[in-house]
């Protein structure tokens, strides 16, 4: 899946704007404050139904505006779908796919699998576990068919349980139904997970074959219950275990809600052992390995989303992770305040270079 085009209407600063995407690498170039992260940002909201930047979706529209629209046309080797997107200032969400409203923003994610590297990424080493589930979560949701319909499932179930762990003294037979149905939803999603991971090491390492440093990195996924529990009789032994525990905070402390992606070299966690620039390759290197993960996958072909990626990067740092970028299976966007940063990088036969100002974007051919 590729982006074709993009429409904005009363988003950020841009009245309105539309542009035709290039199907390798989009160079976009601006000062500061010109809007060239909104046109990632538009990108993102639409594949995850939230900005990056902000949780108020009132500051994406427009000053004295009702609502923004977002619009793009997507393409597979075999269909062209078209993805409308309007917000108003109380929140309500109106979809169109193919003009059909009766649509989920799930449906969006599906078509387009976005991933983005900002200055902010490093949450994914130094943030909690559920910044590293997002990231290893997304690759599983577009590789493996079954796993939305399943953590759906769990959802439902694991809230079920909380809500009667705020009711309940007892472990009763309602609780032993209810462990019975999250043990093996969970049991499911943890071999989904462990299956995907796999997938995604074997692509990293290819990737960072050469780099004595980052080779050396391993992917460890934490189930998010205890090493000693091997069997789905385990997990519900444990939270049989821990009910009064688990009843005394109000919340389930044990299953894949708990999961966690611990990235180690030499059996040190990295955030301990690699200075940040090391960091920032480490984390180009990690979302390229899963874009082309989900690229040799099926149809689906990733679109990663770049914001000033010379940021806190050395010439060297900078050739390799475009080394990394020459071998993505993806459409990439890329911002930059100054072209002459990453243009001299990119084959002038693989890239379009936009300039973006006053609200304006224009094609350029340096």
């Amino acid at each position: 899946m590729s982006l074709i085009s993009l429409q904005l209407k009363q988003f950020r600063n841009f009245s309105e704007l539309q542009f035709n995407a290039h199907a390798q690498c989009n160079l976009i170039c601006g000062e500061n404050g010109s809007g060239k992260t909104s046109l990632l940002e538009a990108i993102y909201y639409l594949a995850h139904g939230r900005s990056f930047r902000s949780s108020r979706h009132q500051r994406l529209i427009q000053y004295e505006q009702e609502h923004f629209v977002l619009h793009a046309k997507v393409a597979d080797a075999e269909q062209t779908f078209s993805l409308g997107l309007q917000r108003d200032k109380q929140a309500e969400l109106l979809l169109r796919l193919n003009a059909a409203s009766n649509c989920k923003l799930a449906d969006f994610a599906a078509l387009l699998p976005v991933q983005l590297i900002t200055p902010d990424s490093f949450k994914l080493f130094f943030g909690g576990p559920k910044e590293r589930r997002q990231y290893f979560d997304m690759g599983v949701f577009h590789v493996e068919p079954t796993f939305y319909t399943v953590w759906l499932q769990f959802s439902r179930v694991l809230k079920q349980r909380n809500a009667l762990l705020k009711q309940s003294r007892a472990y009763d037979q309602q609780f032993d139904y209810w462990d019975q149905q999250l043990v093996s939803l969970a049991w499911q999603l943890q071999s989904l997970r462990e299956h995907y991971i796999g997938l995604l090491q074997h692509e990293y390492l290819k990737l960072v074959e050469g780099n004595s440093l980052l080779a050396e990195v391993s992917l460890q996924l934490q189930a998010g219950w205890p090493e000693r529990v091997q069997s789905p009789a385990d997990l519900k032994q444990l939270l049989e275990q821990n009910f009064q525990q688990d009843m005394r905070q109000g919340f389930t402390q044990y299953g894949p809600q708990k999961a966690d992606l611990k990235l180690r070299r030499k059996q040190l966690v990295v955030e301990e052992v690699l200075s940040r620039g090391q960091l920032k390759v480490l984390l180009f290197a990690l979302k390229i390995a899963q874009n082309n993960v989900i690229g040799s996958s099926g149809k689906k072909q990733p679109l990663l989303l770049i914001d000033d990626l010379a940021s806190e990067l050395d010439a060297s740092s900078t050739q390799t992770v475009f080394n990394y970028l020459n071998n993505i299976n993806s459409q990439v966007f890329i911002t930059a305040i100054n072209a002459d940063q990453v243009s001299p990088f990119i084959p002038a036969s693989r890239r379009q270079m936009f300039h973006v100002e006053h609200g304006q974007i224009t094609s350029t051919d340096r």
